[in-house]
């Protein structure tokens, strides 16, 4: 095993050096630990050789066995035990009932008792049964052999509390040298099953993560795709419609669009950077595309290998956020309150939900007039309401929630708030609120 002792409370560590390792097993030990039966026959062998060797010697002493009877019960009982000992492993218990049985029966053929099937089934015991079995067992053993030695003395001598007490004592040995290799394999067994449960464990946790990381990944590439696909679109249909009647204003709009498309892609560059598998590769796994040409550059230059590290968006960049819907014609206004959120996270949360909420606004409201985003912040609360008066032009999010409105609802839980989204009782229109706890030390800066 290893140097270090690995009793709890203690450190896991020798001073001074490294965690020593558990030497793996060797080549004999795997040998015999795939072929129990062989091991199982060769320790029955062990005892079967030497006592058939004795019987043989018995018959063909000069004149014949003294006692037939005596040799004829000796062969017997040497068949039985070593076909006993074949199954230690398997019925220690009931192995270890026929060793003392055939102990008791060696007295009066032998003259002495015949203890290493005992022996031999007292460490199985202990090995493969446990430590309160092979005490009880011991117990057991140790009576038979009184038993045994006191019925070959015949009760006229007093020695057979010393033959007793010498059979005991190779009893004891047995069992303790049982009790210790079977807690240490009971112990490394343990730690084993512990391994594979922390393994099991390990397997889910990164099963979750990745689970969780995807779900953080589609929200993002949901809440920035649907903004800007959607203001594109509004944009190149006004550029379109002014074509001919404003071409000035048409090439406005064009130029909002190239933008936004350039916002958009170093957002996805941003997120998709987490994906790249050699962080220190400039290019990033997002570079794989059409470069600039002879013209100028194209989006994924606009984009530049710096943009992982610019931080995410945030309620700063809510003024530039309401402007680019307004420039694609929706009446949008934004009004702040009180202190924003230091919390980076926070404010990405406030970001998408007035991104998503005025996305679907875009989509869904017909001819909105107005279209206002409120941000109120006061100690320990944010509340964020977007609210248009447009009627609608299809079936909304509420009554078909999609990904969008799930998406902002499991940002809003992440900082203990809810999230609502329904049209305005009685006035027509739409609205989203989300209500956020914000950290008490933030609150109170």
């Amino acid at each position: 095993m290893t140097n270090a002792q690995l009793t709890p409370g203690r450190p896991s560590r020798p001073p001074g050096g490294e965690l020593r390792l558990p030497t793996p097993p060797g080549v004999a030990r795997r040998f015999w630990a795939r072929h129990p039966w062989l091991a199982d026959s060769l320790v029955a062998a062990v005892y079967f050789v030497p006592m058939t060797i004795t019987v043989l010697i018995d018959l063909a002493a000069p004149g014949g066995p003294v006692r037939p009877s005596a040799v004829v019960v000796t062969a017997v009982v040497t068949a039985l035990l070593t076909a006993a000992l074949l199954f230690r492993r398997h019925a220690p218990l009931l192995v270890l009932g026929v060793t003392c049985a055939g102990l008791l029966a060696s007295f009066p053929s032998q003259g002495q008792g015949d203890t290493v099937p005992v022996l031999i089934a007292l460490y199985a015991v202990a090995v493969y049964r446990g430590v309160r079995s092979a005490w009880l067992g011991l117990i057991a053993a140790v009576g038979v052999a009184a038993i045994g030695a006191y019925l070959a003395d015949g009760a006229t001598y007093a020695a057979w509390p010393s033959v007793a007490g010498q059979y005991a004592i190779l009893m004891l040995a047995a069992t303790l040298l049982g009790v210790t290799i079977g807690d240490r394999k009971r112990y490394v067994a343990a730690l084993v099953d512990l391994a594979a449960q922390l393994a099991r464990e390990r397997d889910q946790q990164a099963q979750l993560a990745r689970v969780t990381e995807r779900g953080r990944i589609a929200r993002e590439m949901h809440d920035i795709v649907a903004h800007s696909l959607s203001v594109m679109v509004a944009l190149a249909d006004g550029a379109d419609a002014l074509l001919d009647k404003d071409p000035e204003r048409s090439r406005t709009a064009m130029r909002e669009v190239a933008a936004t498309g350039r916002s958009s892609m170093t957002e996805m560059r941003r997120l998709l950077g987490v994906l790249a598998e050699d962080p220190a590769d400039p290019a990033g796994p997002a570079d794989h595309g059409v470069r600039g040409g002879p013209d100028g550059p194209g989006l994924h230059d606009t984009a530049s290998a710096d943009a992982p590290l610019n931080p995410q968006p945030g309620a700063d960049q809510l003024v530039d956020l309401v402007d680019s819907f307004r420039s694609a014609g929706l009446p949008a206004r934004l009004e702040l309150n009180g202190r924003i959120p230091a919390n980076p996270g926070l404010q990405l949360t406030i970001y998408r939900i007035v991104q998503e909420s005025l996305t679907n606004a875009l989509r869904y409201a017909a001819e909105p007039t107005l279209v206002s985003v409120r941000l109120s912040s006061t100690p320990g609360r944010v509340e964020v309401v977007v609210a248009d008066n447009g009627r609608r032009r299809v079936e909304g999010p509420a009554q078909r929630p999609g990904r969008g409105i799930i998406g902002l609802r499991e940002r809003a839980a992440l900082y203990g708030g809810t999230l609502e989204a329904g049209a305005i009782p009685g006035g027509g229109g739409w609205q989203v609120r989300a209500v956020m706890d914000v950290d008490e030390p933030e609150a109170a800066e």
